[in-house]
């Protein structure tokens, strides 16, 4: 809080020896655009002024001011002390208050009903958000005939056509039933806003974006007619005023007054004044519409590909979450998944069950069979392999997508390694020439280069059909594919196997997993949103660096880079001995949480000897200790027989579960987030995470020297 001033150094006072305080705008409760400049109260005669950019103006359905975002809102308290709300507004009975929803605007939120939000899987055709097609918002009473002076302000974002109905038009601005301000609704051959719609309309531009946001100021000046500014330039003057002389009746904001006549819309801002501002005032309003950061938006859409774990975690909604996440870092209107799961039938879909890249020779037969890419069997390099049935599948499903939503496409997901993960280990280097010929052709589907469309990748799940080396094989393919920066892969989940079979028997308060209980070949819903919520950052990163973000142009340092901390060094004081310190790396984070079953080692394992390829004996560790935030000891359960030089550390070994709750974390849920950057506070509780430890080296050898 902050004393108020009426003049440098002069106190605002509410009584005697009474200062007034005053909450910045945004501040840490309300989201901060970084704006400095005038408001629409540096402006005389101000009649009414509405923000929804932060909650701190926002009224709850309980008549109270808003505590938090995300929550229920009635009305829009008038900032010009006059006393004049915007009433929440629905041309039908029975509507549903809209909620105040940030970072709709770099880190300013707005006002708006989503009818659905992640985990939530829209139906086909449906982009979200889906926003409430009744929904608006008035002001009783108004006067906006041709006998009177007045000027009007508005601030909207549009994230999709309208959706549902049959509106080829949404009224922006509709006073006493006549749309003053419009908009073309639909995909087609208009975009533009107009100026009361009809016979005698005026275009106010013609080429108005899918995805927008914008600020109008409509000025009318009687026996002068009316001036329009959109955004930073005029588009009409001296336009004639159709309404009566003494028009007197209720102002609609992003409403039509018909049933389902909503915009669709967030509303942002809006101020009216009861006479027409002069040129000097219109300059002052224009500087003060910079605050938000307006013209052409983005939609955030994924194309997931893989097998039967990428499509549960599609249907389960953990995509949708991804995408939500991706789209709240880079300042996004609109997120969106394009995928499909077949359980092996058809001709047009992306995730199908059990197919790998290529067919997987596993004990005599094929496991799976079916593929992305068609072996000629040959011997030929699998680098040079055309499309099999279901890469062609995915280039039919891609090719039925609408062009402006493939324009969109910001993300490859694939959640895949699991017919993959029982290839023998010496097919490593085949297997890598595969991955990047099916990455590209798949771009190319897209007309992408690898710079502009990045593919996240996770690091192999424990597969139940798996072996220990081949799940080994894929993670060291993974690493070696993303250290190549032409490939533009990274692995947004460094640790999958802290989590559980689908439908597995699981004590939450101890993190023991009943062996053998539910299905080893899939991951539990659970955690694919879990999964989907982690992987957000890394994404949204990948992303940034690619085409760039929307509304916010940088991700800051606090926020995830790698996906959690990392192992960097083990070592072994004394050789034989049963004792391994680890060095960790932090990402977000500064501590770490060692929590349930990891505190018995759970997931830790050394080779006694070996290789990957040529496994030696596995020690499994006992108990994990930390030390101090950047170090951990381990126990084995019996001492090596080989010194330092041939033992190699897993976190975990090839199809080893370590069971969901039980990795080693860092405290990044706790830890203070930059300003206006708390996903949790602003998507919810869910989003508010440890990230679990991994060991994103394929393998970690243990030193006799210690850092």
């Amino acid at each position: 809080m902050s004393v108020a001033l009426i003049a440098p150094g002069r106190s605002m006072l509410l009584g005697p020896a009474r200062a007034a305080f005053w909450r910045p705008i945004g501040g840490a409760t309300g989201g901060s655009s970084g704006f400095s400049g005038p408001t629409p109260m540096a402006i005389a005669g101000l009649a009414g002024w509405w923000d929804a950019g932060t909650y701190a103006s926002l009224i709850g359905t309980d008549s109270n001011p808003l505590p938090a975002w995300n929550n229920a809102v009635a009305a829009v308290s008038d900032g010009s002390g006059n006393g004049r709300p915007l009433a929440v507004y629905h041309a039908g009975s029975g509507g549903v208050a809209p909620s105040a929803t940030p970072r709709l605007n770099g880190t300013l939120g707005g006002l708006g009903r989503s009818l659905m939000a992640p985990p939530a899987v829209p139906p086909s055709g449906t982009l979200l958000p889906q926003l409430d097609p009744d929904s608006g918002l008035s002001l009783i009473p108004a006067d906006f005939g041709t006998s009177t002076a007045w000027t009007v302000y508005l601030v909207w974002s549009r994230p999709n056509f309208v959706q549902g109905g049959t509106a080829t038009q949404i009224a922006l601005l509709t006073f006493d039933g006549t749309a003053v301000i419009a908009a073309d609704a639909t995909a087609g051959a208009n975009h533009r806003l107009l100026l009361f719609p009809g016979a005698a309309q005026a275009v106010l531009t013609a080429s108005l974006e899918r995805r927008h946001t914008h600020s109008v100021i409509v000025r009318h000046t009687p026996g002068t007619g009316i001036d329009v500014w959109l955004d930073g330039s005029q588009v009409a003057a001296g336009v004639s005023n159709p309404l009566a002389s003494d028009a007197a009746g209720t102002l609609l904001l992003l409403h039509s007054g018909k049933a389902g006549g909503g915009a669709q819309c967030w509303f942002h801002e809006a101020a009216l004044w009861e006479h027409a501002l002069d040129s000097a005032d219109v300059t002052t309003l224009l500087s003060a519409a910079q605050r938000w950061r307006r013209g052409a938006r983005k939609g955030v859409q994924l194309v997931v590909m893989g097998q039967s774990n990428a499509g549960y975690s599609l249907t389960d909604g953990a995509w949708h979450l991804l995408a939500q996440g991706i789209a709240w870092h880079l300042g996004a209107l609109a997120y969106n998944v394009i995928g499909s799961f077949t359980g092996g039938g058809g001709s047009s879909y992306t995730c199908v069950g059990g197919h790998g890249i290529s067919n997987v020779p596993f004990a005599g037969q094929v496991l799976y069979p079916g593929s992305f890419l068609a072996d000629p069997g040959d011997g030929s390099d699998p680098g040079t392999w055309s499309l099999g049935a279901d890469g062609d599948a995915v280039q039919t499903y891609l090719a039925a997508q609408a062009q402006a939503d493939l324009g969109d496409v910001a993300l490859l997901v694939w959640p895949w390694t699991e017919s993959d993960s029982a290839r023998a280990y010496a097919e490593k280097s085949e297997y890598a020439n595969a991955v990047t010929n099916l990455v590209g052709r798949v771009r190319s589907m897209l007309s992408r280069s690898a710079a502009a469309l990045p593919m996240m990748w996770w690091n192999a799940i424990p597969f139940g059909s798996g072996t220990d080396a081949g799940t080994q094989m894929v993670r060291e393919v993974a690493a070696q594919i993303v250290s190549d920066p032409t490939q533009n892969v990274v692995i947004g989940l460094p640790q999958t196997a802290d989590s559980n079979p689908r439908g597995g028997n699981w004590d939450p308060s101890t993190g023991i997993f009943v062996a053998g209980s539910g299905d080893y070949n899939h991951r539990d819903a659970t955690d694919n949103l879990r999964f989907g919520r982690l992987a957000s950052a890394v994404a949204a990163r990948a992303v940034m660096a690619a085409i760039g973000g929307d509304t916010e142009t940088a991700i800051p340092s606090g926020i995830p880079t790698a996906g959690g901390p990392s192992i960097v060094h083990a070592y072994q004081q004394t050789a034989h001995s049963t004792t391994l310190v680890l060095t960790i790396l932090h990402d977000a984070g500064n501590d770490l949480i060692v929590p349930l079953q990891a505190a018995t080692g759970q997931g830790f394992a050394v080779m006694d000897g070996g290789s990957v390829q040529s496994p030696g004996p596995m020690i499994q560790a006992t108990a994990c200790v930390r030390i101090d935030p950047t170090h951990l000891q381990l126990t084995l359960s019996n001492a090596p027989t080989n010194a330092q030089a041939g033992l190699l550390l897993f976190y975990p070994y090839g199809i080893s579960n370590i069971f969901r709750g039980n990795a080693v974390t860092d405290n990044f849920a706790s830890v203070a987030k930059p300003l206006g950057w708390d996903i949790g506070a602003d998507l919810g509780s869910a989003w508010t995470l440890n990230f679990p430890l991994a060991a994103t080296t394929w393998p970690i050898p243990v030193s006799s020297a210690a850092i």
